[in-house]
């Protein structure tokens, strides 16, 4: 069996589309692979958090080997921005045929009884 990844699709994934090495529209980074791709740069240039969304969409883990890390988007301040949907989508080719797959992460928000705001 021959597995090739074609492409790798971040929203909201670690604040990766705050970046500025995100696509113009500020919303997404979307990295299309060949048979030679390279993933170079400075440090914060997203090298890690590429291989963390890839290995989260694919296992559940970080490139760490940990479960538990933290994949929302911050604010300036680090604190996490609630309610936004994180997602990671790749485009495999699977001997030949391609193959969509995506993860999506939503908060769950609930509001308990006599209670003002949500949890």
């Amino acid at each position: 069996m021959k597995i090739k990844l074609l492409n790798l699709s971040l929203r909201n994934f670690k604040g990766a589309s705050n970046h500025p090495n995100a696509c113009k529209n500020g919303k997404d980074l979307d990295i299309d692979f060949d048979d030679s791709t390279t993933i170079s740069g400075d440090n914060a240039s997203l090298k890690t958090t590429t291989f963390d969304a890839f290995t989260w969409l694919l296992f559940g883990k970080n490139s760490s080997d940990a479960k538990d890390f933290n994949i929302k988007t911050l604010d300036e301040f680090n604190r996490p921005i609630h309610r936004l949907e994180h997602e990671v989508a790749a485009t495999l080719d699977v001997d030949g045929r391609h193959n969509r797959l995506k993860k999506i992460f939503k908060e769950k928000w609930v509001k308990k009884k006599g209670a003002e705001t949500s949890e």
